[in-house]
């Protein structure tokens, strides 16, 4: 060997003993000196599982939220209008005011009624002095049985032409159906009005109804009693509570709508008749599984989610039912509690090995969807 190849050996030994021993001062074993454990190692290590992050399914609740406008009007409310022809003699309420059922609100003038009523009084008190005096000489032989009866008749009579001009003068006073608040007079002293004419309103808003239609596709998911919640532009931002009070027995033949009426608690009376509703109907549906939006993929065979089984991952293939606030209701054969993979989707292949960290889910449990523009 030349010396030039000497020198070549030499150097390469030496760098072979410094890099062992270089090893040993790193921690690491000297080359060559591979213990059995640190085989195990090597072999469990050759194919790691990949880092995910996964999250249980929940079940979540579709709730459907019907949308509809409706007007409402008290649950008691007439317009008054007078029984007969007269002259206003006096109005006794203001606009605004509470009245109780009977209270007077206002009089017409009852001259000739009243003397009517009294002559009619006076024609009874006649028939029955007569009828009197029959009775006592009937067992005299006085008087036939036939006058007994004509008296009797007569006396009857009278006393139906009392009570007409009775009925006549009390139509001269016009009495509160109900309890209620009045509205704006509409006449006033010395006005002539006949039955035609408005006299005032008259209207009982300790509970309000809400008069809407709803698709006919939704007739048989409205029932009597079903919660609702109204909310009135005059009153931006505040909700209140109340129920199906009735339902129409058919639909309309044009619109292909049904009308419903809606009973809404007022005991404040801050709601009043004529007020225009939005309405919102829940109508409770199926219970889906729920996934978070990220976690749900679509490729050629359609739209599926990764589960991881066993630590080891595979595709399912589901059906969207709905998105609500970041998560999908999944119609496919996930269940409760299947752990199914967020993030790190992207390099997952059938039966790959992966590492996860769950994540808490905290939804409610309910899914709402909006049919905005279902109804009128």
């Amino acid at each position: 060997m030349s010396r030039t190849g000497k020198l070549i050996v030499i150097l390469l030994g030496v760098v072979a003993a410094g890099g062992g021993w270089y090893a040993y001062d790193a921690g690491l074993r000297p080359f060559g000196l591979e213990t059995e454990a640190d085989g195990a190692n090597a072999k469990r290590g050759a194919n790691p599982g990949l880092p995910v992050i996964a999250e249980y399914a929940s079940m979540m609740e579709e709730k459907t939220v019907v949308e509809a406008v409706g007007t409402g009007k008290s649950a008691l409310g007439v317009s008054i209008y007078p029984a007969v022809s007269g002259e206003v003699d006096d109005v006794l309420f203001h606009a605004g005011e509470q009245v109780a059922r009977g209270q007077v609100l206002l009089i017409l003038d009852a001259d000739r009624e009243r003397l009517a009523r009294d002559l009619a009084a006076v024609q009874v008190k006649d028939a029955k002095q007569l009828l009197d005096r029959y009775e006592q000489a009937r067992p005299l032989g006085a008087v036939s049985e036939s006058e007994v009866d004509t008296a009797r008749t007569a006396l009857a009579e009278a006393r139906i032409r009392l009570d007409q001009a009775e009925v006549d003068l009390a139509d001269r006073t016009i009495l509160a159906p109900f309890d209620g608040t009045v509205g704006i007079p509409q006449v006033e002293a010395g006005d002539r009005v006949d039955s035609s004419t408005l006299i005032s309103t008259l209207d009982n808003v300790e509970s309000i109804l809400v008069d809407f239609e709803v698709p006919e596709t939704r007739f048989d998911n409205v029932s009597i009693g079903q919660s609702l919640r109204v909310e009135t532009w005059s009153l931006p931002g505040e909700w209140f509570e109340g129920t199906v009070d009735a339902i129409a027995s058919r639909i309309d033949a044009e619109s292909r709508t049904f009308q419903v009426r809606a009973r809404v608690p007022n005991p404040t009376g801050r709601l009043l008749a004529g007020m225009s509703f939005a309405v919102y109907v829940d109508i409770d549906g199926q219970t889906y599984p729920s996934v978070p939006e990220i976690s749900v993929l679509w490729g050629d065979g359609g739209t599926y989610v990764w589960r991881i089984k066993d630590d080891k991952v595979e595709s399912v293939s589901v059906r969207v039912v709905k998105r609500t606030r970041g998560r999908i209701l999944l119609d496919g054969p996930i269940a409760k509690g299947d752990l199914v993979v967020v993030e790190g989707v992207l390099r997952l292949r059938p039966g790959r090995d992966v590492a996860a960290t769950i994540r808490s889910n905290d939804e409610t449990g309910v899914a709402q969807r909006n049919n905005t523009g279902e109804g009128s």
